[in-house]
């Protein structure tokens, strides 16, 4: 279920919010995929809270960490380079045309 959440937001370019940490957070989600065999997602984080930084800022979250991912109205514009195809992936399943 949430592996079909995210491909659905990402294919349709929406915003998502999650928890992480027992933090909530709001996300443009660019990248699903594994990163040495553990199902990870790549997103810009435009708001909510972080304890690693300030805001805007790309983040990449082990899915098996996220709890309550919702898929929100608002739509983002696309691809945002340079980050779209990072080094170190095994394997890209979806990614933000």
């Amino acid at each position: 279920m949430l592996e079909t959440l995210v491909r659905q937001a990402i294919g349709e370019r929406r915003l998502i919010e999650f928890r992480l940490h027992g933090l909530l957070r709001i996300a443009e989600p660019h990248l699903y995929g594994l990163h040495k065999g553990v199902p990870q997602l790549l997103v810009y984080q435009v708001g909510g809270e972080s304890k690693s930084g300030g805001l805007p800022h790309w983040r990449r979250i082990g899915l098996q960490d996220v709890s309550g991912l919702k898929i929100l109205e608002e739509n983002f514009r696309g691809s945002r380079r340079p980050a779209q195809r990072p080094a170190g992936w095994d394997k890209i399943l979806v990614l933000v045309e």
